[in-house]
């Protein structure tokens, strides 16, 4: 069995509620490159997307869904002291999408950031029930009742870590592509509640982002500051921005490829693990278990290799040139 000795991708989708297509367009350009990655993280719409993407879901499928899906169709009212809205509609959908499923069962490890509202800990979901662990991380505090999961509310995983790129490090990521929705850092007039807070919390966790954003390997970042996060009638726009973003991030992401790729005496003994690891059943080498639930307060573990900070304009739209050989995963 022949392994590619082709540095795993880890793929870190960011919060950003209804620009949250973005994400789709971006896959896109990645899966037109050949490019996919070998480990997800979420955080809210990061998380929904993610979910669907890993367990198979057709992007043009996902796009479609994106462009339909208002407010009212994962959130219902109920009678709580924490919240005036419920998301368990999510469930509904999720399940009606790709089943009943667990972490354990995804084809692409996975793993979705939320907040205990309790602590202010980040915990990490990346066990058990998929839809959960999505509900988890997209419940807006304030406005959605939080999730109660293993003893701990669980709400919006964006204020602890918008972008999710420290799990993708504890799940063994050499190179960790991260996905920024609001790249410009700037907000405008809110046209609704959820606008209120949606910007109340970006602007209480930019700093805390701007710095969290330096360990991605390459950032993809998106200005889509002058789209509404609650209206999905910008679905086109958004696939659009997302795809340009993609294409654009090629040239650095081939670069990383290249560099990180074994070679001489590194590549033989690649290649002996990876013979190994075919005679014992367990895959591509280096593909051990995926973390445990962790918190933001017990440390995060630092970058690798040299960080690139931006990777171009993501509103040019670049040529797509093919990846190295080897450069698309299964």
């Amino acid at each position: 069995m022949a392994v590619s000795p082709r540095p795993r991708i880890g793929l870190a989708l960011g919060g950003g509620a209804a620009r949250g297509t973005a994400h789709i367009g971006v896959l896109k350009a990645f899966e037109e490159n050949g490019l996919r990655p070998d480990l997800l993280a979420g955080t809210s719409i990061g998380a929904f997307i993610g979910a669907l993407y890993a367990f198979g879901k057709p992007l043009d499928a996902i796009k479609e869904m994106a462009r339909k899906m208002r407010w009212l169709d994962v959130t219902n009212f109920t009678v709580s002291r924490y919240g005036l809205l419920s998301n368990g509609e999510m469930r509904k959908v999720l399940e009606r999408e790709i089943g009943s499923v667990t972490f354990e069962e995804s084809p692409i490890p996975l793993a979705f950031v939320a907040a205990d509202i309790s602590t202010g800990e980040r915990v990490v979901i990346d066990r058990g029930d998929v839809a959960e662990g999505v509900m988890a991380s997209s419940c807006l505090p304030g406005i959605f009742v939080p999730v109660e999961r293993q003893g701990r509310l669980l709400v919006d995983g964006g204020i602890v870590e918008n972008v999710p790129i420290s799990p993708l490090r504890k799940m063994g990521a050499d190179l960790v592509i991260a996905v920024d929705l609001n790249g410009s850092h700037s907000y405008d007039r809110p046209e609704n509640l959820i606008d209120v807070i949606l910007n109340m919390l970006d602007i209480a966790i930019d700093t805390t982002t701007r710095i969290q954003l330096r360990e991605a390997d390459v950032l993809i970042s998106l200005d889509l500051a002058r789209y509404s996060r609650t209206d999905t009638s910008d679905a086109d726009e958004l696939y659009a921005e997302g795809y340009r973003g993609g294409i654009g991030a090629m040239k650095e992401i081939r670069r990383h490829l290249e560099v990180r790729r074994p070679k001489g005496l590194e590549w033989l003994k690649w290649r002996l693990r990876a013979w190994k690891s075919a005679r014992s059943g367990e895959g591509e080498p280096g593909n051990g278990g995926k973390s445990s639930e962790i918190d933001a307060r017990k440390g995060q573990e630092g970058g690798r290799g040299d960080r690139q900070p931006r990777a171009g304009d993501p509103r040019q739209t670049a040529k797509g040139e093919d990846l190295p050989a080897g450069g698309g995963g299964a």
